[in-house]
């Protein structure tokens, strides 16, 4: 069986597996994101290296943040990691490796992977919308990503939701919900609750109540506009957050409100893959181009 090597690549760490045509991980490990590219090229090449010499790899894929054109491996913008804006990464990778490389975004990445091994999985018309430091998404259209004409599609952050017209990445995302309850709760970052902690005192607590119930009717909005834009059978949240039963809840109390919302309501669930999405989502591209170029 064909394996592959799945690279996640984030602001914080780097995580990377040896991934089968089926999409079992057999080994996972990660590294902390190097701060300039020499760095990053170096240690990128010596995890491919070390796996082609315990494993038979037949092809790379990356999932990387930022505006990616699959395609050329164009990158326009590389999220965090700024030194690689305006970089070729198909050039960059074919420096370090003879393998196949595929490269696509984060949460595109995440959907396929939701898609081929996970709450995807019975669905070909789904969206996905990844909450973290900010919001991002994957549309998928009969069983395949939608990139759009500038291979921004999905970029859902920047829908404004805010009474004030701000974009979801700012008061939708996790970080928002942070902001707003630290706010609410008058302490420092230092002494901020973890998530889970907010969700359970956020019944004793007026204010942090209100500020929870402010920021599930930004996010509403958001998953309001992508499902009536793109009438998906079902929305999937992915990110830590979405493990939080109570913001489904929250969710559909005020998409209840919303005109026409009867008509147009799907389910909204939680991703189910975590963080390993991306990673598998990435190989299901690279096992795609096998496919293709073997024909």
């Amino acid at each position: 069986m064909q394996l592959f090597i799945g690279f996640d690549v984030g602001g914080t760490h780097i995580k990377h597996g040896v991934i089968d045509a089926d999409g079992n991980e057999l080994t996972t490990d990660q590294f902390d994101t190097p701060d300039d590219e020499d760095s990053f090229k170096q240690q990128w090449r010596e995890v491919v290296q070390a796996y082609q010499q315990a494993h038979q790899i037949a092809a790379i894929g990356v999932s990387i943040p930022g505006h990616i054109n699959t395609h050329t491996g164009e990158a326009a913008k590389a999220g965090a990691l700024a030194y690689l804006d305006n970089v070729n990464l198909y050039d960059l990778f074919s420096e370090l490796t003879d393998l196949p490389v595929v490269v696509d975004n984060d949460a595109s990445c995440a959907a396929l992977g939701e898609l081929w091994r996970g709450a995807g999985r019975e669905y070909e018309n789904f969206v996905c919308i990844t909450v973290g430091t900010g919001i991002g998404g994957g549309i998928v259209v009969e069983g395949d990503l939608w990139r759009g004409a500038h291979h921004r599609a999905g970029e859902f952050g920047v829908i404004p939701v805010g009474n004030k017209g701000e974009g979801m990445h700012v008061v939708a995302s996790a970080k928002g919900l942070m902001e707003a309850c630290r706010r609410a709760l008058a302490v420092s970052e230092e002494e901020m609750p973890t998530g889970e902690e907010l969700f359970e005192r956020m019944e004793n607590d007026l204010h942090l109540r209100e500020a929870v119930e402010q920021w599930a009717l930004f996010l509403a909005r958001g998953v309001y506009s992508v499902i009536s834009m793109f009438d998906p059978q079902v929305v999937l949240i992915g990110g830590g957050i979405s493990e939080q039963e109570k913001i489904y809840r929250l969710l559909d109390k005020h998409l209840q409100t919303f005109e026409e919302w009867e008509a147009l309501q799907v389910p909204i669930l939680p991703c189910e893959l975590g963080n390993q999405a991306g990673r598998l989502g990435a190989v299901w591209l690279a096992k795609q181009k096998l496919a293709r170029d073997e024909t």
